[in-house]
């Protein structure tokens, strides 16, 4: 973590941006030692699932009864990897959610990072604006989990710290998007970040952006209407996975073998999802936060000025994180 605010601090000083007045770190060693306890659970885990699900399909491969060695050795193995590896996601989940003031800090000083390496003329690349665009994905997912997770779960103050939070994210992807057009201006990106570390290091979350750019509270609904979709591919895969149950008993396949074939299962139940347009990865999507609809004004208030016109335009205060292969 040390390292780290030398590289943050070095990004600053070529930026010529002055230093945060408390880099928190706290919150980062807090953050690094969560992150390492995890990696070393998870890679124990992980290389004991190996070593089971080898042993077992070897010894399938090597007896004469391969059906019932399967049954005894490869497939408890299989089934120890599947939960080994969804007890590791929901640890990563639960270290965010529990952890999420430090979560933010080392995602701010992370991009923070980035942002010196994108103004640097000669280390600029596609590779390093895809890179930037991940850490402001991942800053405007750290503030979304503080939002709901870091503070309380009384609904006021959350409901007050989200409408902070939408309204960063927002200056983010804003500035983001500037720097995409004159990669100069990667400085106010930066600048927003170091302002963001103060308001935390000062134990004032609600100061991240002056009231009057904060969307009040009631504007700032969660969530939206039901999935219909979304729900629907659910049935489809639901009545797809039993007609594949149902079409291997009849032809004389015992049960217990169908779970060998969990993996063909799961890509055929896929199909539904795809045929209404929506994928399971959706579900692991925070709530969007959307300002609602403003009324259409007048053809002559909207001719006025540039800057009511440009005020009449729906805005997304937390834009859909995009992903990056």
């Amino acid at each position: 973590m040390r390292t780290l605010i030398h590289e943050a601090e070095g990004a600053l000083n070529g930026l010529g941006i002055q230093h945060p007045e408390q880099w928190g770190e706290a919150e980062l060693k807090t953050w690094d030692l969560a992150g390492r306890g995890r990696r070393v659970v998870s890679v124990s885990l992980l290389l004991l699932c190996l070593i089971t699900i080898s042993t077992g399909a070897l010894l399938t491969m090597l007896v004469e009864h391969r059906w019932a060695m399967a049954m005894e050795m490869w497939l408890p193995s299989y089934a120890f990897l599947l939960l080994t590896a969804f007890y590791v996601q929901l640890d990563l989940i639960a270290v965010k959610r529990g952890r999420s003031p430090a979560y933010v800090q080392w995602a701010a000083v992370s991009t923070l990072v980035a942002c010196q390496t994108q103004a640097d003329e000669n280390q600029a690349t596609s590779v390093t604006t895809a890179q930037l665009s991940r850490n402001v994905d991942r800053l405007n997912d750290a503030l979304i989990t503080y939002a709901q997770f870091g503070v309380s779960r009384k609904p006021g103050p959350r409901a007050a710290l989200l409408a902070q939070c939408a309204a960063m994210s927002q200056r983010l992807e804003s500035a983001f998007e500037t720097s995409l057009r004159d990669r100069s201006q990667v400085r106010g990106l930066a600048e927003h970040i170091v302002h963001l570390i103060d308001a935390l290091g000062r134990q004032e979350p609600l100061n991240m952006v002056p009231a009057a750019e904060s969307a009040p509270t009631e504007s700032v609904p969660v969530g939206g209407a039901l999935p219909w979709r979304m729900v629907l591919g659910h049935l489809l895969a639901f009545l797809t996975g039993v007609g594949l149950i149902a079409g291997f008993k009849a032809l004389g396949l015992s049960a217990e073998y169908l779970l060998l074939l969990a993996p063909l299962i799961y890509l055929v139940v896929q199909i539904p999802y795809l045929a209404t347009g929506r994928i399971p990865i959706a579900l692991r999507h925070l709530p969007g936060l959307e300002a609602p609809m403003p009324e259409p004004a007048p053809d002559s208030e909207v001719r006025t000025s540039d800057s009511d016109a440009s005020a009449d335009v729906p805005r997304l205060l937390v834009p859909t994180p995009q992903r990056h292969n």
